[in-house]
């Protein structure tokens, strides 16, 4: 499901952003990389409190729940964003990750969660979280690029130690 988003209203902040310097507004980092990933972050946690919910179900029906799932949804940077048409891009997924030692099925059950089996229906857990946070995502990228390109300017601005 790709839903992207454009920012409107910023122009002022992008004109700063193309003002600063390289080293401040580079590939390695600088306030968009920071700003995305906290936007990032709000998905990732709505996403964890619905399989909490989710979960709970299954609790409630005689089985322990190890939260395996919900560790496994992480916030990764895109190594390669510009195959999306971006710049920077952070993703909110299921990690393969291993937990206590041993491959976990993380992945496939966050899928037969999300879109239903044959013998289980769906409880989907990403879609809602992500359709119930987009707009608090967005405005703390808002937000967050605005304190960060603020905190480079004055940082320029202070010129060299």
């Amino acid at each position: 499901m790709a839903d992207t988003r454009t920012l409107h209203g910023l122009d002022d902040v992008l004109a700063k952003l193309k003002a600063l310097p390289p080293e401040i507004a580079s590939n390695r980092g600088g306030p968009v990389k920071a700003a995305l990933r906290k936007g990032a972050v709000v998905i990732q946690k709505e996403a964890q409190a619905n399989i909490r919910r989710v979960t709970q179900n299954t609790e409630e029906a005689g089985y322990a729940s190890t939260k395996t799932l919900e560790r496994a949804v992480v916030v990764r940077r895109d190594p390669n964003p510009q195959r999306s048409g971006a710049n920077e891009r952070y993703r909110v997924l299921v990690s393969r990750k291993k937990y206590e030692g041993r491959d976990t099925k993380a992945v496939a059950t966050g899928r037969y969660l999300e879109i239903g089996t044959e013998h289980q229906k769906a409880e989907p857990w990403m879609t809602p979280a992500y359709m119930s946070a987009r707009e608090r995502a967005l405005s703390t990228v808002e937000e967050e690029l605005v304190k960060g390109v603020n905190r480079a300017i004055a940082k320029v601005s202070k010129g060299p130690r």
